[in-house]
């Protein structure tokens, strides 16, 4: 492997130069011409030989870094996916108190008081959906993770979400509504997967839309189940829409959430065969588009 040296590069740019000067060099001015070609020949031949070349120890050094950062890196991401697991095992205890008082199960509560378990269970909700994100993403970058695949019902998967998100939508003061077809052809996935992608591309619209509207649409086009999220929300500025599937990254840096529900949801699909791509105006909204290969087409 070899490394380009300080004088290595000012005799390439001196000899870039040279040229330059020698392509404006009238006619007749033949000779002076040639000579700085000939120079110009010689500079960057002697740039080219002047880099630092490697030794083999330094070689077998480097690899053995490499080696040893992937190593960390791939320990570092099994232990973020062990220790997320292992706190959703309180959090659904926990959720599973709160539903029991909230369904008076062991006594009646006061409106105040379900109002603030509603809270909790909602803040529950967030935390685990977090975590499974968390654990979900550790686990593909360290290749743990296997699809189970089966044919199932996409239609079905967003009218079940879209209808368990409905109280959020309205307590923004916002309306949700979709236009998906009764006989949407059959897709084969991962179910689960597949409902917490759609759930986070939902989630995402809800959270930057109030008093607005979203909308979920559906459609077969050219062999591929198309699914649209669209928003009247804050929509995304033009120099962050290609930014706005990397993990961490958030628009609003002072909102709450990790900024993993949308790299999530691009994994999740990219591993189904489909693609994600977004569309947004600042300040008039934003549309979300993927699709997924549809079953034997």
């Amino acid at each position: 492997m070899h490394n380009i040296t300080r004088t290595g590069l000012i005799l390439t740019l001196v000899g870039t130069m040279a040229i330059a000067v020698a392509s404006t060099i009238a006619a007749q001015n033949a000779v002076v011409q040639l000579g700085i070609w000939l120079v110009t020949l010689i500079l960057m031949g002697y740039a080219g030989l002047n880099v630092e070349r490697r030794t083999p120890d330094e070689e077998a050094r480097l690899i053995s870094e490499n080696s040893e950062l992937k190593a960390a890196e791939k320990e570092r991401n099994e232990f973020f996916a062990r220790t997320a697991e292992e706190l959703l095992v309180p959090l659904t205890s926990i959720d599973g108190h709160a539903e029991l008082l909230l369904d008076q199960h062991l006594g009646k509560i006061t409106k105040q008081q379900k109002d603030s378990l509603y809270d909790v269970k909602q803040e529950i909700n967030r935390i685990t959906r977090m975590i499974i994100d968390i654990a979900e993403l550790a686990n593909i970058e360290t290749g743990n993770i296997t699809l189970i695949k089966e044919e199932i019902s996409f239609g079905g998967i967003i009218y079940d979400v879209t209808d368990r998100m409905q109280q959020t939508a309205e307590l923004k003061g916002s309306t949700l509504t979709m236009d998906v077809p009764d006989d949407l052809p059959a897709i084969t996935g991962d179910r689960d997967r597949l409902t917490r992608a759609f759930a986070n591309i939902l989630t995402n619209a809800i959270k930057f839309t109030s008093e607005g509207r979203i909308s979920v649409a559906a459609q077969v086009r050219d062999g591929e189940l198309l699914t649209s999220v669209s928003d009247t929300g804050i929509g995304i500025p033009a120099n962050a829409l290609d930014k706005i599937f990397d993990r961490f990254y958030k628009v609003d840096a002072a909102s709450s959430g990790t900024g993993l529900g949308l790299p999530m949801a691009k994994e999740i699909i990219g591993m189904h065969g489909g693609r994600i791509w977004a569309e947004s105006k600042e300040g008039r909204g934003s549309t979300f588009s993927f699709t997924i290969p549809v079953k034997g087409v």
